[in-house]
Formats: structure tokens, sequence, C-alpha cells
């Protein structure tokens, strides 16, 4: 297990050089680059902008910036400070990252048991009503953009009923409690869980009427094993397996989904500072949270794959075999 987990970080490794490299170039030959805050700036003068491009390091050739980057970015954790505060980026990220982190992971918990319920009650009930019924749902919740779909939301509960904030973490001007706080966090945790319940559970769904279909099952059935038994234990264990890979490589998207979400709500994280960075020509605050969301795209792919052996090990060979025929054809 350990050579394995080895095996997939190594395997990283040049993925996030090539990422690195990608990211920084794209962001270079943007429109505007790196100096586009300074060139559009009423304030400055050319010369203003030729000494702040020397004094930056951006007149010198593009590997040049890149390894300088590079280096500072990965070995010495340094993102740089942003054009706009002057502040380092690493602190504004660690300051918004908490509010993203409980933005994304009430968001994933709600939708991994949403979707767990929803996947199973379909599966047992194939063909009938209610998995008629949760097909559509699945069907609008993968087709709404989350922006609308959070709009709309603030519009039913915030503004015509008035029962949940429309904006925030907390509210201004009011003593913190938790109870305010949870009110805060229940429409933007749901409209972001919505989008992914709606896949996560046609996934399940799809796994266990694999599973349910397979000669164990009927081998367990024939040995007078009870119904809760059979499904809990014998089809569960092989439908969450393709489950758990399908999750582990959308998982990571919900950072994606938690921009949307954070700038419809006003959510104080790093979405939203993704966002007002990309309004202000904020390049290296811009960069700098881009390289985390795919870090953690990677790191979330790893751990799936993990999950996966610790639940199937034999799925250990298939992926190096695989890795194998890759380097090797």
């Amino acid at each position: 297990m350990k050579k394995y987990l080895l095996f997939r970080i190594t395997r990283a490794v040049p993925l996030v050089i090539l990422i690195s490299i990608l990211i920084f170039s794209l962001l270079h030959i943007a429109p505007g680059g790196p100096v586009g805050i300074f060139s559009k700036s009423p304030r400055m003068t050319e010369e203003d902008v030729v000494r702040a491009k020397e004094n930056l390091g951006l007149n010198r050739p593009l590997p040049v910036q890149y390894l300088r980057w590079f280096k500072s970015t990965f070995l010495q954790l340094d993102f740089g400070k942003s054009y706009i505060t002057g502040r380092p980026v690493s602190e504004m990220i660690i300051e918004r990252l908490p509010a993203t982190l409980e933005l994304m992971g009430t968001a994933f918990i709600i939708a991994v048991l949403a979707s767990l319920l929803f996947g199973i009650i379909s599966a047992l009930n194939r063909g009938r009503f209610a998995d008629q019924l949760f097909s559509v749902i699945s069907v609008a919740g993968m087709s709404i953009p989350v922006f609308w779909f959070g709009l709309m939301a603030i519009l039913v509960f915030s503004i015509k009923f008035g029962v949940l904030p429309s904006a925030g973490r907390v509210s201004v001007g009011e003593t913190f409690s938790l109870k305010d706080h949870l009110s805060h966090l229940v429409l933007p945790a749901s409209v972001l869980a919505f989008a992914y319940f709606s896949m996560w559970s046609q996934y399940i769904r799809e796994g266990f009427i694999e599973a349910l279909s397979g000669s164990f099952i009927q081998t367990a059935k024939a040995k007078g094993l009870r119904r809760e038994k059979v499904i809990f234990k014998h089809a569960m264990r092989n439908a969450l397996l393709p489950t758990v890979a399908a999750v582990s490589m959308r998982v990571s998207t919900l950072f994606t989904g938690a921009v949307i979400t954070e700038t419809v709500f006003s959510w104080p994280g790093m979405g939203r500072l993704f966002y007002e960075g990309l309004q202000r020509h904020d390049y290296t605050r811009v960069l700098g949270i881009v390289v985390i969301a795919s870090l953690c795209i990677i790191i979330f792919n790893i751990i799936g794959d993990f999950i996966c052996v610790i639940l199937d090990p034999r799925s250990q060979t298939g992926m190096k075999k695989s890795y194998s025929a890759d380097r090797n054809p």
C-alpha cells in the first residue's frame, strides 16, 4: 500500500510541473497580462509601467520568470504580493480558506448523504414512480446553472418568505451566534450541494443496479440472507467502488462551484477572493489561487485512487498496468 501511494505521488510530480507551465503561460498571454492593472491606471505613465515591469522582473524572458516563480511558489511556498493591496497572497488565502472549506465541506456532506439515500431508493425501485421522480430531479439539478438556482433560492427564501439571510457569513452589526451563522450557511451550502447530489446520486444508482444484478447477490439471496444484509453488506461494497472513483474526480470541482456560489451569496471565501482578483486584474492573487485549486484537484484524485485500492486491492494492479501501458505502448 505504501509503495502504491509513493507510486501515485511520483506520478503526480510531472503533472504538477506541466500544469504550472500551462497556468503561468496562459495568464501571461491573457489580455492585459501581468501588467494590465498598471497600464489601465490613468495615474500611471508609460515610464511608470516600464519601471514597474523592471521592479517585478516582468521584463525578463518568460522561461526565466517561470523558473523564479516556480522556485518561489513550490519550494519556498511564497505566492508573492498582491498588486492591489500589497499584502502577501498566501496571507490573503489563509484568511479566506476556512470559509471556503466550511462551505465546501458542508455541501459535500449534504450531497453525499442525499446521493446515498436517493441513489439507493432509485435503484431498489427501478422503473417505478420514485425512480422516475428522482431521475427528473437529478436531470434538473445537472441542467440548472448554479448562479440561477442561487438567485431563485434568494428570491424565494430570503425575499418572498424572509426565513433565511441572503448574503454574508454572519449578520452585520450583531453578536456572533451559532444559530445566526448556520442560518447564513444553509442557502449557499444547499445550492452548491444540489448540483453535485444530482450527479452523484446517478452514479450510486447505476452502481447499485449493476451490483444487484451480480451473481454473488443471487448466491447471497439463495443462502436465505436478509434483504437488508444483502443490500448493505454485499451490494454496497461493490456499488461504492466505481462511485468513489467518480466522486473523487468530481469533488475537486466543488471549488469551481464555490466560486460562483460565494459570489452569488457574498460568502467571504477563496472563491469570492478569486472573483475579486479577476475583476481588479490582480495577477499574483489569481495565479496563487489557481495553483492552489489545481493542487487540490490532484490531491483529491490521489485520495480517491487510494480509497479505491482500500475498497478493492485488485484495482491497484489494474491502475499500475494501465500506467505501464501508457508509458510502453
